[in-house]
């Protein structure tokens, strides 16, 4: 029989003091990533603008009051009268711009004039950091199963400091870019294995919290975001604040410990007896730590003594099955979950308050997520939710198309509904995963699920634009239909997916391989011998 960690962590505490101080610790890290991730609002916010300085041909004809439009926006045609009486075309050059600072005192967008014919800049910035968020969701999951949980959290912490502080700093866009591309990237290689080191500290019964309680310090960095753009309205000042303080989280190095399932994984014993005392000691259980080294020993020739390759994942039909069903999942939530807010209508008031309340949301969604998947599991959660969306979302079309004018609250009440079941399946599907995928492979797995995860939310602004300046009912309802329709095929995939609620996580390839012959039975402890 494989090492049984979980049957360990019964006995000697599931979430003891140990476990839960050093859960708090990682759950403070996944605030500043939150804030990583929604900070580009602010930073590349584009304030209400017109034109304001102009080239001296274009100024005198405003000033002899031949010009039709008085006040241009940007470079254009207009119809000046010349000395015959006739109307001609002449091209306006605006060479500078006034804008609004009501909300901002300056953005990246006001201080390099990313306006007007430069205005697509802004979205390119964002789709690259993206980018970057995507290369390290593949390289900081591969690098975790190599050298550890622990260590790529320190060492992207690092980077990730160092690059948020290099773009505050930033002459011109172009470096910005860079700098935010790399702290996207890193971005990745703490909120990956801090997620997956949480889940793995704890036992079966417990895991659920461990997996949902992070979202709710990720919801509290896009709260605190509000506070910090209202107090300071200064791109500069908020990319500072957002990243000066993780240089507190550098002492992580010496006091957050090593998952002890990867060191079972790698044959590091006396680390994994020193963590295995650590959890023991806090829950006053020291006599139920194991005395013989019977069940680590055979892991060692079960998983240490072969060294697993990405090719490994691929070769093994039924992690493979798991693994493409999995990151179509995560990309269709991503992709729904920041599709439809981009999709929905601008809260009227305040610029913050908007923001604040969008955070503010996704507290109501985490319980329900937090309650029931324990309850019911988290496949029938999942399911449940994610067809929900999808029914919503389609019916909220179909009003869209028909009754618009006459059903509008309707249409609006099924969107909501449709956005509430994406944000529950968006908060189950990352626990999930991490509960399908064994842990040779789980930081692995879970990188190139959050990379096809990244890909949705870079593709999602594509298919919100498709109700920008929609001609027909049909145009301003295609982002609705196309959310809802991939909610109703991720719902129905996942019926080849196991349910993991309150069993053991999977440890070797060996381990899925030998799971049941239908993949949405439940995985039993016996299963494993």
């Amino acid at each position: 029989m494989a090492v049984n960690f979980d049957e360990t962590l019964r006995k000697i505490g599931e979430f003891g003091p140990y476990q839960r101080r050093v859960y708090f610790l990682l759950c403070l890290l996944v605030v500043f990533i939150g804030l990583s991730d929604v900070v580009n609002a602010f930073l590349l916010f584009t304030p209400n603008y017109r034109c304001f300085g102009l080239n001296e041909n274009t100024l005198a004809n405003f000033t002899n009051g031949t010009v039709d439009n008085e006040e241009p926006k940007c470079t254009q045609s207009l119809e000046i009268i010349n000395s015959s009486g006739h109307e001609e075309n002449t091209v306006d050059i605006c060479t500078s711009w006034k804008y609004d600072k009501s909300v901002f005192v300056e953005s990246i967008v006001t201080e390099n004039d990313l306006v007007c014919d430069n205005d697509l800049i802004p979205t390119y910035i964002q789709m690259i950091v993206y980018v970057g968020s995507f290369c390290g969701s593949l390289v900081q999951g591969v690098l975790a199963d190599c050298i550890g949980r622990q260590k790529t959290i320190c060492i992207s912490l690092v980077m990730f400091f160092l690059s948020g502080m290099a773009s505050a700093w930033s002459s011109n866009y172009y470096a910005f870019t860079a700098f935010r591309f790399l702290q996207g990237f890193s971005s990745r290689g703490v909120f990956i294995p801090t997620f997956v080191l949480g889940v793995e500290m704890v036992g079966p019964s417990k895991r659920q919290y461990a997996g949902f309680l992070l979202n709710y310090f990720y919801s509290g960095g896009v709260v605190l975001l509000a506070g910090i753009g209202y107090g300071f309205r200064h791109w500069k000042y908020i990319q500072i604040v957002s990243s000066a303080p993780v240089i507190i989280f550098l002492m992580y190095w010496w006091i957050l410990p090593e998952s002890p399932r990867w060191l079972i994984s790698r044959g590091r014993k006396t680390e994994y007896k020193a963590v295995l005392m650590k959890i023991a000691k806090s829950n006053n259980k020291e006599s139920c730590v194991p005395l013989n080294d019977d069940c680590f020993e055979e892991s060692e020739n079960v998983v240490s003594t072969k060294t697993y390759h990405f090719e490994n994942l691929v070769s093994s039909r039924s992690l493979l099955c798991h693994s493409l069903v999995i990151c179509f999942n995560v990309f269709v939530v991503y992709h729904c979950y920041f599709g439809f807010a981009l999709n929905t209508e601008n809260l009227s008031g305040n610029f913050y308050m908007n923001f604040l309340i969008n955070g503010l949301v996704e507290f109501p969604a985490n319980t329900i997520a937090l309650v029931f998947s324990n309850r019911i599991g988290r496949k029938k959660l999942y399911i449940s939710a994610m067809f929900l969306a999808g029914i919503m979302l389609l019916c909220s079309a179909g009003t869209t198309v028909f009754l618009i004018k006459d059903f509008r609250n309707v249409t609006l009440a099924m969107a909501m509904m449709g956005k509430l079941g994406v944000t529950v399946g968006y908060c189950v599907i990352y626990l999930w995963a991490a509960e399908i995928f064994p842990t040779v492979f789980r930081n692995s797995g879970m990188g190139l699920s959050l990379a096809c995860g990244n890909i949705g939310y870079i593709v999602a602004p594509f298919i919100a634009q498709l109700a920008t300046n929609a001609t027909s009912a049909i145009s301003q309802a295609a982002p609705l239909i196309v959310f809802g329709t991939f909610s109703l095929a991720a719902s129905l995939l996942t019926l080849l997916l196991p349910e993991t609620n309150k069993e053991q996580l999977p440890e070797t390839v060996h381990y899925i391989e030998n799971a049941p012959k239908h993949l949405n039975t439940v995985i039993n402890a016996q299963d494993i011998s």
